[in-house]
């Protein structure tokens, strides 16, 4: 072998005869594979996000065996569920229309103790059919998780797109390689894992984490976070330019609609200053509960879904506070 590969001419041939010579009547004993390990706390991440009403689609490369084991290990299919897999008997992919359509009737019923498992043969006749299409993502967007096995980096991002267009609802897609890029860029939020399969996800996603547990306080901390604040910060927008059009309003109508403001350029100015810095630095700081509460209890974070931060009927109590302190000061 070490004439072979200090050979100054044909080189590559010497070696590979020298290979060839070697590898003659062996037998094999046994098949190794490289272990791949999960990162810390992605058990507990992922059970903490389902009781905070957040469901979980795996979307993945490998194998149906493989697919079953993370499933497993990852906590998304639990001990008293099921797997309910869109196979036929010889254990292939189903190709029929019909066969998939009653398949998920079927599942439909039992999709309470059951985690739908499809693979990437089956999603392509799925995508390829409107009929199958609705079908399936209406009934999936029920189930408690759903993984999708021999899924190619396109049928990712095609999932990701058609769950948006579905349930009207947010999505976030989570990737660490450079085949979950076009499932980041569909998503409503980008989710990149700077992982040992490089910084391709991580550059593409919206937010940068370094290990897949940090998902939980991003989202259950900083995520409720934001939006509170953000709902609260919008409404009081409003609220503050609705006292000033009010009072200028009752005055105009007083006074036979004249063409002349109440106040001047710096009581408006100061008045758009103070009000504004003051109060908004009070709220964008506010926590109505501690960090240790939201990781306890992630039940808090349903409220969220539910929306009752920022709706009409927030809007319109947020109106009649206006409504008030305008009858109170132009009373003075």
């Amino acid at each position: 072998m070490k004439a072979a590969k200090t050979s100054m001419g044909n080189r590559e041939q010497e070696i590979l005869k020298v290979i060839e010579s070697l590898e003659l009547d062996m037998d094999f004993l046994a098949v190794t594979g490289v272990e791949d390990k999960l990162q810390e706390n992605v058990l507990e991440t992922i059970e903490t996000l389902r009781q905070a009403g957040v469901q979980i689609w795996m979307l993945t490369g490998d194998k149906i065996e493989t697919a079953k084991c993370i499933a497993i290990s990852t906590g998304l299919k639990t001990k008293k569920e099921q797997i309910f897999e869109l196979l036929d008997e010889k254990n292939k992919d189903m190709t029929d229309k019909d066969e998939i359509m009653n398949a998920m009737d079927h599942f439909a019923r039992v999709r309470e103790n059951h985690m739908l498992m499809i693979t990437g043969t089956t999603l392509d006749v799925v995508l390829a059919n409107p009929k199958v299409l609705n079908k399936f993502f209406d009934v999936a967007q029920h189930a408690r998780s759903v993984c999708v096995c021999r899924c190619s980096p396109m049928q990712k991002a095609a999932v990701a797109k058609q769950i948006i267009a579905t349930t009207g609802k947010r999505i976030a897609c989570v990737g660490d390689g450079g085949n979950d890029v076009p499932m980041i860029m569909e998503a409503d939020v980008g989710l990149g894992i700077v992982g040992k399969e490089g910084k391709q996800a991580s550059l593409a996603a919206d937010f940068s984490i370094m290990k897949f547990m940090h998902i939980k306080k991003l989202l259950l901390w900083h995520g409720r976070l934001s939006y509170k604040r953000s709902a609260s910060l919008s409404q009081f927008v409003c609220h503050r330019g609705m006292i000033i059009s009010f009072i200028q309003g009752i005055f105009t109508c007083i006074f036979f609609f004249v063409d002349i403001p109440i106040y001047n350029g710096f009581l408006i100015l100061g008045y758009s200053t103070v009000y504004t810095m003051f109060p908004v630095f009070s709220i964008v700081m506010d926590e109505d509960v501690s960090l240790e509460k939201v990781m306890k209890y992630p039940a808090l974070y349903r409220t969220l879904q539910k929306g009752r931060s920022m709706n009409l009927k927030t809007f319109m109590i947020w109106t009649w506070v206006s409504m008030y302190q305008v009858s109170f000061l132009y009373s003075f």
